[in-house]
């Protein structure tokens, strides 16, 4: 197969527009914002997708380019295929997702197909966060203590091992799906049994855990039975997106995640963060590019998120293989000019990527609102007064009437772009403006928790 694929790419070659494929399993205001940017640069787009209800069809067709739905999206074989009939009459310039079920089969998707610049390893340990954390103790760099558990009856050795207080999470979770915080023995035991039972509760992100988890050394993890418990750190939380371009590694700006909830839920950015010493600023940014480079990405724009321990110093707590969500990518648009969704379709092609001036290179921050409830969303309301708020300069729902909103995993549903702060008592007095100015319509589901 790999034979006649690298003929048909190289055969279309002579055709006519380049086409984009993207792979997406959930969500469709991303894929609206990637088909604009894939078209800005001069390409058509393909979507491939797993299957669809006749309203998320309708909707997607109107899009893109070309569709193709698969049985199973994390399939690289399928996506290949499905790649191949929509490059029909066209050049073959990419294959990738923005989705963190779909990353790293869309990458092996685009190496069958001849079209592999990223790497698939790379994403592979990002996607896997024991690998990742394995890579990077390897690598000399500071990280939490941590431990794999797949049984209850492990919380005591696991504790001992980790220390109390602690976390464990899903393997390859996203959006603080089922993070929970754990303070003895008893309640780490309780939080693997509520994970595993409520893991596939979630139907947008039961991608994630279709399949045994690839450590990259020839074994492999069960998502649903074998968790990562770590042990709890203490101090400031930053995030850096970056881009690497054949091995050369860019650090964006550092951003403080000022304002995160019990939950581990993300209500607010900053950037530049307010007050940081310029040198641990310059010791962060170091720690991403080393971070970068331990798990072996390339080509790809991504983000690092640190916490800097009152005793560690700054410790990489994750590594992904694709930019920061929310309103990150605005936010630095507007602050640096670097339109981090351009370069993921740049150096997916192999071209090179065209930078601006910053169009707004003050500081900035964002911030979301979450529904304090959980259900079916019937509507948003009191959108246009917290667009009236005198330092709001965006303000971008990400979620449409008929979503089912869960308390599991983070859902952005109201993000704002807001200028003109002071401190981060401002910034705090700010969204709790917002905050109160916005109402979720919610109607109870059986699907909500």
């Amino acid at each position: 197969m790999r034979d006649s694929t690298s003929g048909l790419v190289e055969q279309g070659a002579g055709m006519g527009t380049e086409i984009v494929v993207v792979v997406r399993d959930t969500g469709i205001v991303w894929v609206a914002q990637t088909a604009e940017t894939v078209r800005a640069a001069g390409c058509v787009i393909g979507l491939v997708t797993g299957p669809l209800d006749t309203v998320e069809a309708i909707e997607l067709d109107k899009l893109v380019d070309g569709l193709a739905v698969v049985d199973d999206p994390t399939d690289p074989e399928q996506l290949a295929e499905a790649a191949r009939t929509l490059s029909q009459g066209h050049r073959l310039g990419a294959v990738f997702s923005a989705s963190d079920g779909t990353l790293v089969a869309a990458a092996r998707a685009a190496e069958i197909l001849g079209v592999g610049r990223t790497p698939a390893r790379g994403l592979l340990l990002c996607r896997n966060k024991y690998a990742t954390r394995t890579a990077l103790r390897r690598a000399g760099l500071s990280t939490p203590r941590f431990a794999l558990m797949h049984d209850p009856a492990e919380a005591a050795a696991v504790a001992a091992r980790v220390g109390l207080p602690a976390v464990i999470k899903p393997v390859n979770g996203a959006g603080s799906h089922l993070v929970e915080p754990v303070r003895t023995v008893e309640e780490l035991a309780a939080a693997h049994t509520k994970i595993s039972t409520r893991l596939l509760d979630a139907p947008q992100l039961r991608n994630l855990y279709a399949r045994p988890v690839d450590n990259g050394d020839g074994t492999t993890i069960d998502p649903t039975r074998g968790f990562l418990v770590e042990g709890r750190l203490n101090g400031p939380e930053y995030t850096v997106d970056f881009v690497v371009r054949d091995g050369e590694v860019e650090a964006l700006p550092v951003v403080d995640k000022f304002l995160i909830d019990d939950r581990f839920f993300e209500r607010g950015f900053v950037s530049p963060p307010i007050g940081l010493d310029p040198r641990r600023e310059a010791e962060i940014e170091a720690c991403v590019v080393a971070a970068v480079r331990a798990v072996g990405l390339d080509n790809v724009a991504g983000c690092v998120e640190i916490i800097d321990d009152a005793q560690a110093g700054p410790t990489v707590v994750e590594v992904n293989g694709r930019p920061g969500g929310q309103l990150l990518g605005t936010l630095y648009g507007l602050r640096t000019g670097v339109n981090t969704a351009a370069e993921v379709i740049s150096l997916a092609r192999g071209v090179p990527c065209p930078r601006s001036a910053p169009p707004l290179p003050i500081p900035l921050a964002t911030l979301t609102l979450f529904p304090g409830r959980t259900g079916r969303l019937k509507a948003i309301h009191g959108l246009d007064a917290v667009a009236d708020l005198p330092d709001v300069l965006q303000v971008v729902p990400s979620v449409r009437p008929g979503d089912l909103i869960t308390a599991d995993y983070e859902i952005f549903a109201v993000n704002l772009v807001v200028a003109g702060f002071d401190d981060y008592a401002d910034l705090e007095d700010i969204y709790a403006q917002a905050d109160a100015l916005v109402t979720f319509e919610i109607e109870p589901d059986g699907g909500g928790r």
